[in-house]
């Protein structure tokens, strides 16, 4: 049993995970997958932490109408995420940056200095570098900064009273009250958006060392095939023309290939029929093909194809030979 199944019960990771893979297009590459399941976790937590600010302020102090706003403004985290692809489209986001600038930009004067309202800039400010790329979109991100810091500055310079002050609040004991619950939530956000941050970050950094790892795996393979490749050709006793003449049959995807590569190999089909019966000629043909350590692009080129197609035709063969899945196939064909 899992320290989580523990701790949580089974039906609240359900949840989690429902809420995490949500709008997860199995299509985009690992960043992009991972990413969004953070987007998702991130929008939820984000409003669980306004909505409880909205309570508490119900709670601690009054109902009023601008307790009610806030409570709404909580859901637009739940509204973005249920808006799928479209929560990771940059004009929204701005917009969503934008307005909530304002937000705190009126409520900062409403309430004044004293309530903290003005300390959900900097959350804000933090929040840039988890919802855009640092890499491709610096403009965004400096000219979004800018816009904040330009109304925390006319904020304060105008002495927080941009907008006519709630008196009621500024001036009797709900003022230490409402200072509390704003320090309380603004580090919860700035503390949240740190730690998403982060696991961008790392995410980010492991596919980046997973990428490497796979290209020098990549490369170590391309030698090893290609000492496979030419052991066999010395064990056919195949010339430079032989060669040359089957690589062009194979090229034009030519239907005298199979019957010519026969002739240079002819043991390699027959051992193939013995591991597995269930090969078809199209099977013979791409097993052919990877014997001379074409990859699969090559492939798709040379039979007018995509390389999805090839991919999938790859996957189906790796079933009927047995193929364990740690071993890359196009070696474990050329080790016949």
């Amino acid at each position: 049993m899992s320290l989580n199944t523990i701790f949580f019960p089974s039906k609240i990771l359900k949840v989690v995970k429902f809420i995490s893979l949500w709008g997860v297009d199995e299509n985009s590459n690992e960043f992009e997958k991972n990413f969004t399941i953070l987007i998702n976790q991130h929008l939820v937590l984000l409003f669980l932490i306004f909505f409880f600010h909205s309570i508490s302020i119900i709670i601690f102090l009054k109902v009023s109408g601008d307790s009610i706003f806030l409570g709404c403004i909580s859901f637009l985290w739940i509204f973005s995420m249920l808006l799928k692809e479209h929560r990771k489209n940059k004009k929204i986001i701005i917009a969503v940056f934008i307005f909530l600038c304002l937000v705190i930009t009126y409520y900062s004067s409403f309430f004044g200095e004293e309530s903290g309202v003005f300390l959900f800039y900097f959350p804000l400010i933090l929040a840039l570098a988890f919802f855009f790329q640092i890499k491709t979109d610096k403009k965004i991100i400096y000219s979004l900064a800018s816009f904040i810091m330009i109304c925390l500055y006319i904020t304060l310079a105008s002495n927080f009273t941009l907008f006519k002050r709630d008196i009621g609040i500024a001036t009797n004991r709900y003022e230490k009250k409402l200072m509390i619950l704003n320090v309380t939530f603004s580090i919860l956000a700035f503390v949240i958006d740190y730690y998403f941050i982060e696991r961008k970050r790392s995410i980010a950094y492991f596919l980046h060392m997973e990428n490497e790892y796979n290209a020098d795996r990549i490369i170590s393979l391309k030698t090893e095939n290609e000492r496979l490749l030419k052991s066999q050709f010395l064990v056919n006793n195949l010339t430079d023309e032989n060669i040359e003449e089957i690589m062009k049959l194979a090229q034009k995807d030519d239907p005298f290939f199979l019957y010519k590569f026969q002739s240079f190999f002819p043991d390699f089909l027959p051992k193939l029929d013995e591991i597995s019966s269930k090969l078809i000629l199209s099977d013979q043909h791409l097993c052919a093909m990877m014997r001379l350590n074409l990859d699969t692009k090559q492939i798709a080129a040379f039979t007018n194809t995509t390389i999805k197609s090839v991919e999938s035709k790859k996957y189906r063969l790796r079933k009927k030979l047995d193929i364990p899945y740690d071993i890359e196939i196009t070696q474990w064909i050329l080790s016949i």
